[in-house]
């Protein structure tokens, strides 16, 4: 019985097809007019692109180059980036909270680059944001690379002290510098040299000497908006302008149905 009943419902509605085409019409329109008074927004960005240099490394896994990329990201979204890039945009008179930062900024990782937008009702100020941010985080990671580079140099040094050293214990053919009278100024140098390399890893924040990073597309003023959600407005309107009409033509239905059973 219930399933004759959803028969002759759905014989009801497809005979009165217009009336779902015309229901979503109309709701379409509805959601495309609630779309126009919204306030549109305006997104400006940047994008920096990452490199490795394979002939320093060797090959790496997938998961060393995915925490290569990370290292970079985790950077630009880090809150010593954002502290600085919230202090810039003060002494250029734009007061921004954290929270109001972090509401409209948005980064993103596409294969071997990080994209930074953020969104604001007003371009110039989208534009502003996005500026002070990607020159933070541009100088922030170039001093990070500076420093990962001084922390392979002084490797370099450290490797090159700690194997005279060895020599110097194991042969008795061991070169001037390394010889067991200046035992005391290698072993020195050994621990000089050990404390700058702590020292720069500590200012690398993870990068390695290996990576490039370069700011490859530098923030425009947005001409158009990017969020007016008219799609979704729209979409939207004429799923409810279904739905109702199904409802309509449903209860139509079940009142001809009682009125019949009467």
């Amino acid at each position: 019985m219930n399933t004759l009943s959803f028969l002759d419902l759905l014989k009801t509605v497809t005979a009165r097809w217009y009336w779902l085409v015309t229901a979503m019409i109309i709701g379409g329109l509805l959601g495309w007019g609630v779309s126009t008074l919204k306030k549109p927004i305006y997104e400006a960005n940047a994008v920096f692109t990452v490199t490795i240099d394979y002939t320093q490394t060797g090959a790496l896994t997938d998961v060393e180059e995915d925490q290569a990329m990370r290292g970079v990201g985790d950077i630009i979204f880090s809150d010593e980036v954002v502290s600085a890039t919230l202090a810039a945009l003060q002494q250029e008179g734009l007061e921004l909270s954290r929270d109001e930062f972090f509401d409209d900024a948005v980064f993103d990782r596409e294969e071997f680059r990080w994209a930074i937008r953020y969104r604001d009702a007003n371009p110039e100020i989208a534009l502003q944001v996005i500026t002070a941010w990607q020159e933070q985080a541009d100088r922030i990671l170039k001093s990070s690379l500076e420093h990962a580079r001084l922390a392979a140099s002084y490797q370099r040094v450290l490797n090159g002290l700690e194997f005279c050293l060895q020599r110097s214990t194991q042969t008795s053919e061991a070169l001037v510098d390394c010889s067991v009278e200046n035992l005391d100024e290698v072993t020195t140098a050994i621990s000089n040299a050990s404390s700058l390399v702590e020292t720069e890893l500590a200012q690398s924040r993870g990068l390695f000497s290996a990576l490039a990073v370069v700011l490859s597309d530098q923030g425009d003023l947005p001409v158009k908006p990017v969020r007016y959600q008219t799609n979704i407005q729209v979409l939207s309107g004429m799923v409810i302008g279904l739905l109702s009409a199904i409802l309509i033509l449903s209860i139509r239905f079940q009142m001809r149905k009682t009125s019949g059973n009467g």
